[in-house]
């Protein structure tokens, strides 16, 4: 009996413990009223040309309380019209863009026309971070007057196991997909460099310079929008399950990389003329010339129309390629969509698809 009582005793106090516990690990907001929200400090106009636009450009706010010692993640706003961008997150009270950044989400975000003068008004919201509390808005806006500028496009670098041995001297460049947008994307063969081996992967990771002295980010710089498996060098990986194309998104701004899947991304059209549309003939990636390849693929008798299409369906395609490309030469812009291409006349093509900007491009070289 003794026994049993103190075996009681023991749990009760194991309950005491585990709800003392909770309590001090639950957060306890106070009442609404008792909140104070970020007040914003006025901003100087901001003038962006290419002499000045890696120069910086600060927001400061006052502190926000939700009536008990938390950590607050402030977010930055600008407003244009009817439309609103999100500027970047801030644990603390100010938050540092350079103004081609500035630049790129007034034109690529809120309309802004490349070489003029807007007015813009700026905010701040305050939330407990990793809660559903909702946020504090600041009881201001700022309104100043930026000039914006034409900024030249940006790129970035890949390097990882899919080229062979992480051949950073030639890791493939990719394109902004706007100049001043902060947001990178790229279609890489992701298994180029071999299949996936139990309790190992290929792994790579995004770069400022084809060198390991510059800038360079894994899964603690950038945040996936997948789960990457831990491992010591914080490469970024798609684990044992990995597909062999991606369509990677970097998105500077926001300190973020996503990724598509993709099965395959093929030519298909009237070449050949025993197939003629009946059979795909799926694109090589090349990660030293980074080009997707198709062909040789033969036209003739006046039948040259083809298009690009994603997992040998119907449902997405690449086509009408009329607009020449103002950054590869030779080549003409893809159209998500687009109607059947051509290639100039009868004849024996190479087909070179550019995955490393936005849109993709696409060289029809005869042989």
């Amino acid at each position: 009996m003794k026994k049993y009582i103190a075996n009681l005793a023991m749990f009760a106090a194991m309950l005491c413990f585990c709800a003392c516990e909770i309590d001090i690990d639950k957060v306890q907001v106070a009442p609404a009223s008792s909140y104070t929200a970020p007040v914003l400090v006025d901003v100087a106009d901001v003038i962006v040309d290419n002499t000045n636009s890696t120069e910086d450009v600060t927001f400061v706010w006052s502190e926000a309380s939700f009536g008990t010692p938390t950590q607050i993640q402030y977010s930055l706003y600008f407003q244009k019209d009817d439309k609103t961008a999100l500027a970047g997150n801030s644990f603390s009270n100010s938050l540092t863009m350079t103004k081609a950044d500035i630049n790129g989400l007034l034109v690529n975000s809120l309309g802004v026309k490349a070489n003029d003068a807007a007015d813009i008004t700026a905010y701040v919201e305050a939330g407990i971070a990793d809660t559903a509390v909702e946020p504090l808005r600041s009881s201001n806006t700022v309104a100043f007057n930026v000039q914006t500028f034409k900024a030249s496009l940006r790129s970035l670098f890949i390097c990882g196991q899919f080229q062979n041995g992480w051949d950073v001297a030639n890791a493939p460049e990719f394109w902004e997909t706007g100049g001043g947008t902060n947001v990178y994307k790229i279609l890489i063969d992701y298994l180029a460099g071999g299949t996936i081996v139990p309790g190992e992967d290929q792994g790579f990771k995004i770069l400022t310079q084809r060198a390991w002295a510059g800038d360079y980010w894994g899964y603690s710089g950038l945040t996936p929008s997948w789960s990457v498996p831990e491992n010591g060098d914080e490469n970024f990986q798609f684990g044992s399950d990995a597909q062999n194309i991606y369509h990677l998104t970097v998105n500077l701004g926001s300190k973020t990389i996503s990724a598509e899947g993709i099965d395959a991304l093929s030519l298909i059209g009237a070449f050949d003329e025993s197939a003629g549309w009946a059979n795909d003939v799926d694109l090589v990636y090349d990660c030293v010339e980074n080009v997707w390849t198709a062909g040789p693929v033969t036209f003739s008798g006046g039948e040259t129309e083809f298009l690009i299409r994603f997992n040998h369906a119907w449902d997405r395609k690449l086509g009408s390629a009329t607009k020449a490309s103002d950054d590869v030469e030779g080549g003409f812009e893809l159209v998500e969509g687009g109607d059947n291409m051509k290639v100039p006349g009868d004849g024996t093509y190479l087909m070179k698809i550019h995955g490393n900007r936005t849109p993709f491009v696409i060289v029809m070289e005869k042989q």
